[in-house]
């Protein structure tokens, strides 16, 4: 099999985040500057699994596993190295470049990507039936210029669909295209199947003439669809009633860590500051038509703590426009503890009554919703809204009730500083003073601590700083942190100095002899110098840890010294057990063995020391 060169490798460890690639199995919540979750590799009730996006590297300490994106992938898939590159090259759309200049041979197929192949296959025929010049053609392109005021250019752009109302299309469609197996073609959620009927021609589509939106994921790769009604539904379809239906749960499609969208969104965020929550797919596709581009969406549930933990990877700021009727309120209200508890940075934006942003965008246009953007609601603003009484001003005791519903979520925000800043914003919303306000709040809150289970302080054993540790041990992981450093080092160290008795000596070795022949890549070349499974895991388990240096050349002389002394120890123990035991020896061999120990005592007084400016370091 052709090797891919060392440079496309280093290429996709730069390019790919190790957070988007576990996030596809293992749910996380952030834990300090690390991100935790269930173990993928054990069952287990408690956390154990860290992901260090900083680092790009994972370490999950119930199965001493540690290592990088392919690694991962490696252990998850039980994939080889080359084919965990080229699987992960393939997921982020990177171009491989291999040794030879030929490709890889065809590779067995495993059910998931046959899945994403699937969806593909599928969405590609959607949308040619919707563009073709068929009567369902012609008639879905008037209802989507005409009814929905939406352009064919934004259909072409969002792959947008028609499911075909006949039993046997779709399948026959796909079956056409491509040999799927019946495995996949029942996990795929596109149709009704039988637990144990492996006959295709008895699937029934779950789409059969709706409008289909394509789903994607943070890659871009289709993952499921959203299928709007249309009067063309069958009225045989059991779902003929729901105005919306959704793929269901699959391998491959989870509803609550999926934000439609995102894969779009997330290209723009960066310019504009902040993403743009609405509640559906066609108001996130009005949004970006109009110039909005960083507008996602839920899918078809409530927004979830791991949807907002996934934006807040690339802005805390979220502006919530979802539909002005109650429910569109009372999701606003779920949303509101979520983002506090997540650290997002939030604020509602009102329409008027009765409409959504797809209907106030056609309208109004984009620059007035771009108005309301500056001036929307605060959490607080927006939650006294939502429980004042309407007809009348509140009375001390619905100010206390409205106060206790404000309390349940202002507690989520764990910042003391927020916490004050929304009271005094209460005091002056509701009238109320603030040493009251103050006073039935710590109230609350003690009231809270009296009926919640016991917790204990959990200790985060990403930043241990306990662990103790050899001299090697700290050059090798000065070598990793500091390059700068590197050259300096292997100038110094004698490799007579290190004995190889231990994995962080072997280690240390053959990273100063990477460096001495000129061949050391930093960290982005680490993997030249594993040779087994414990070594990758020790290396990778060593590199999650946060030992912070805070004059690393100051550490790297003391471990100097330190290498050098000991050095020196073993040579003087050697001399003086020679010494004691040839007493009777030739005096001129005495003489000589304790001039060497005169040497080495003086040695010791001039230990190596790595000197650099301020220039170069």
């Amino acid at each position: 099999m052709p090797l891919i060169s060392r440079s496309c490798i280093e290429t996709i460890k730069e390019k790919i985040n190790i957070l988007d690639v576990v996030a596809q199995y293992v749910s996380l919540k952030r834990s300090g500057s690390s991100w935790k979750g269930l173990s993928p590799f054990n069952n287990e009730k408690s956390p154990s699994f860290y992901v260090l996006p900083d680092k790009n590297i994972f370490k999950c300490f119930s199965s001493g596993y540690a290592g990088d994106i392919f690694r991962f992938l490696q252990l998850k898939e039980n994939l080889s190295f080359q084919e965990a590159i080229e699987t992960l090259a393939h997921r982020f759309n990177i171009s491989l470049e291999y040794e030879t200049g030929s490709g890889p041979s065809k590779q067995s197929t495993s059910l998931k990507k046959e899945l994403f192949e699937i969806h593909e296959t599928a969405s590609e025929i959607f949308h040619h039936y919707f563009l073709s010049n068929t009567d369902n053609g012609k008639f879905i392109q008037n209802y989507w210029k005409e009814d929905r005021k939406f352009s064919l250019e934004i259909a072409k752009e969002f792959s947008i669909g028609l499911a075909p109302p006949e039993n046997n299309f779709l399948i026959q469609a796909l079956l056409k295209k491509h040999r799927f197996s019946t495995e996949a073609l029942k996990a795929s959620g596109l149709f009704f199947a039988k637990e144990n009927d492996f006959d295709t021609k008895r699937f029934i589509p779950r789409f059969r003439g709706r409008l289909m939106i394509p789903i994607q994921d943070i890659q871009g790769r289709i993952i499921a669809f959203a299928g709007r009604q249309l009067t063309i539904t069958p009225q045989d379809d059991p779902t003929k009633e729901a105005k919306y239906i959704n793929s269901p749960e699959t391998p491959i499609f989870h509803k609550g860590k999926v934000l439609f969208g995102l894969d779009r969104a997330r290209q723009h965020v960066e310019k504009e500051g902040f993403f743009i929550l609405v509640e559906g797919q066609l108001d996130a596709i009005r949004c970006w038509e109009q110039g909005l581009k960083t507008a996602i969406a839920p899918q078809g549930t409530g927004i979830t703590e791991q949807q907002l933990s996934t934006l807040r990877r690339y802005s805390s700021k979220v502006y919530s426009i979802l539909d002005a009727d109650n429910a569109g309120t009372k999701a606003s209200l779920r949303i509101l503890p979520l983002a506090l508890k997540e650290k997002i940075d939030i604020s509602f934006i009102s329409l008027p009554k009765g409409s959504d942003p797809d209907d106030y965008l056609r309208k109004e246009g984009p620059e007035a919703l771009k108005q309301k953007l500056n001036c929307g609601l605060s959490p607080m603003a927006f939650a006294v809204n939502a429980f004042l009484p309407t007809t009348s001003p509140p009375s001390p005791q619905e100010k206390v009730q409205i106060l206790q519903q404000l309390f349940e979520i202002i507690i989520k925000c764990e910042s003391l500083v927020i916490q004050e800043e929304y009271l005094l914003e209460i005091c002056h919303l509701l009238n109320v003073n603030r040493q009251g306000i103050q006073i039935d709040f710590n109230h609350y809150k003690n009231t809270q601590k009296t009926f919640s289970k016991t917790t204990f302080t959990e200790k985060n054993p990403i930043n241990s700083k306990e662990k103790l540790t050899t001299v090697e041990y700290q050059l090798l992981l000065i070598i990793l942190d500091h390059e700068n450093l590197a050259l300096s080092l292997a100038q110094q160290i004698n490799p007579e100095w290190i004995t190889e008795d231990s994995m962080e000596s072997r280690l240390l070795q053959r990273a100063l002899n990477e460096i001495g022949e000129g061949l050391w890549q930093g960290r982005l070349g680490i993997d030249t110098l594993l040779e087994t499974d414990d070594e990758r895991n020790f290396i990778y388990s060593m590199l999650s840890e946060e030992f912070i240096f805070e004059e690393p050349l100051k550490t790297a002389n003391t471990c100097l010294k330190i290498l050098f002394t000991n050095f020196l120890d073993k040579k003087k123990k050697y001399i003086d057990e020679q010494i004691a035991n040839n007493q009777n020896a030739d005096p001129n061999n005495i003489r000589q063995l304790q001039q060497e120990r005169i040497t080495l005592r003086k040695l010791s007084q001039t230990p190596p020391l790595i000197k650099m400016t301020l220039q170069t370091y």
